[in-house]
């Protein structure tokens, strides 16, 4: 039975991530006034149709939740548990990130509201510790898939030197959030 529950739990986390993609596709085509490459994603859950940004949000941290219970019955030892537990944060601070919108990312640190403020804290910590999580989990996905999400953190960091920080570079950062959470979620298999 424990088993049967994390392949749905992973088959929805891999639906729940590609939905999270197409939202934020949806979000660029409804709001052209918002340059993707210069505006980070947390812009267009700000007024007019943000509801498609908050939705898409809400959908990355159900999927980081399902694959939580999806991967728990695999994981062993105290590095896979402490994995477990910060996708636990990871999910918990995506959901914040909906939960709470940002303030224009023109608002100087601060200036920031208060609700700005956890929305800053709640994206910053699911986006650098989402790769601590998929290396601690490493157990769980043998081979070189368990380091894409710090090579994508890397890269991140290496892109947002060249091009404004905010745009490009996240996205392409939580794209392969959302590969390393496709292939992790595909290698949970019902017992033969």
């Amino acid at each position: 039975m424990r088993v049967a529950k994390a392949v749905v739990a992973a088959r929805v986390s891999a639906v729940a991530i590609v939905v999270y993609q197409v939202l934020l596709l949806v979000a660029v085509l409804v709001r052209p006034e918002i340059d993707p490459v210069r505006r980070p994603v947390s812009e267009y859950a700000i007024g007019r149709l943000g509801w498609v940004t908050v939705l898409a949000f809400l959908c990355a941290a159900g999927s980081y939740g399902c694959l939580f219970v999806a991967v728990r019955p695999a994981v062993r030892g105290r590095s896979g548990a402490a994995g477990l537990g910060v996708l636990g944060i990871c999910a918990l601070g995506t959901a914040g990130v909906g939960v709470f919108v940002a303030d224009p990312v023109v608002t100087p640190l601060a200036e920031l509201s208060v609700v700005g403020t956890v929305h800053v804290v709640c994206g910053l910590s699911a986006l650098v510790l989402l790769p601590v999580a998929a290396v601690l989990l490493k157990g769980t996905v043998p081979g070189r898939v368990a380091w894409l999400p710090l090579a994508g953190l890397a890269g991140h960091w290496a892109l947002s030197v060249v091009i404004p920080p905010e745009g490009l570079p996240p996205r392409l950062l939580f794209l392969t959030y959302a590969v390393w959470l496709l292939v992790l979620s595909a290698r949970v298999r019902p017992p033969a």
